[in-house]
């Protein structure tokens, strides 16, 4: 496999790959150029105007017809390539690094061992909460510390589960795992390797009503951010108990205290506050 770099205008870059594609030539990518920002929740990103960026176009035939293809990619861009580079790609799986949470603790693969330790047993499969994330590690020290022996709780934006998984492991009766998206197959392909059986996947928007879930919960989790915590405030409060506990995160330092302020605002006093780095998290107690 070849691929071929071209330097060309940022806004140009829909125009050109449609002229390719017309041309049968579909294998092409780039990196969009973003700048990071910050807002009130948290960050963001915008795309940059009027920059050059590196389009990349693949050609992964016979190598015999390696000059031709060049210039007929050549004459579409009506530029040169900067480079051209052969790449021999082989498939990995992912390999995501053994996590040791503290010193008993720690999130990996079923064929890793750790003596001397408690293990979750852990592969990705892409939804959110890997367990790199500063705030995921956080909060996982924190419910790994906890007894939630006969509690019912509530993992609002669960993502890969990994939170949900933990809560099982430290005794929980049940765990309902809610997400937008479609989560239920990594759920369960993880609650399998650790023998767990008492998490229950809903998917859908429960904002809008697209998913009925029944009761209260001693615990909601809620690790998706600020914005979305107070969006979801009275669905929370629908769906705690009576001196519930509610574990907020994925906050910012900057935006920390406007979102305990909105927490308490609906009946809630906080409990503890953990920060690594710039992100938060809380637990408070509902009082009212």
């Amino acid at each position: 496999m070849f691929i071929f770099t071209y330097k060309i205008p940022f806004q140009n870059v829909d125009t050109t790959i449609e002229k390719l594609q017309f041309n049968d030539i579909f294998n092409v990518f780039y990196e969009s150029p973003l700048e990071i920002t910050t807002d009130e929740f948290g960050y963001g990103y915008l795309e940059k105007e009027n920059v050059i960026i590196d389009l990349k176009v693949v050609f992964d035939g016979e190598k015999e017809n390696l000059t031709s293809f060049e210039s007929l990619v050549n004459s579409i861009i009506e530029s040169e390539p900067i480079n051209m580079v052969e790449e021999n790609y082989t498939y990995e799986e992912p390999n995501f690094p053994a996590i040791h949470l503290d010193n008993k603790w720690v999130l990996a693969s079923p064929d890793e061992d750790f003596p001397g330790k408690q293990k979750i047993n852990f592969i990705s499969q892409g939804a959110f909460g890997t367990g790199l994330h500063e705030t995921t590690q956080d909060i996982l020290r924190y419910i790994l510390s906890k007894d939630f022996t006969n509690l019912n709780v509530l993992d609002i934006g669960t993502g890969s589960g990994i939170l949900a998984l933990a809560t099982s492991i430290k005794n929980a009766k049940k765990i309902c795992a809610l997400d937008i998206r479609d989560v239920r197959e990594e759920i369960e392909f993880n609650s399998s390797l650790n023998n767990i059986n008492n998490i229950e996947v809903l998917v859908g928007d429960a904002l809008n009503n697209e998913v009925n879930i029944e009761g209260k919960f001693h615990w909601i989790y809620i690790n998706i951010g600020g914005e979305e915590t107070e969006m979801f405030m009275d669905y929370i409060n629908s769906h705690i108990n009576e001196n519930g506990k509610l574990l907020v995160s994925g906050l910012v330092e900057w935006s920390f205290d406007s979102i305990k302020e909105i927490v308490e605002s609906k009946g809630y006093k906080i409990e503890e506050k953990i920060q690594t780095n710039e992100w938060c998290t809380a637990i408070f107690n509902k009082i009212n």
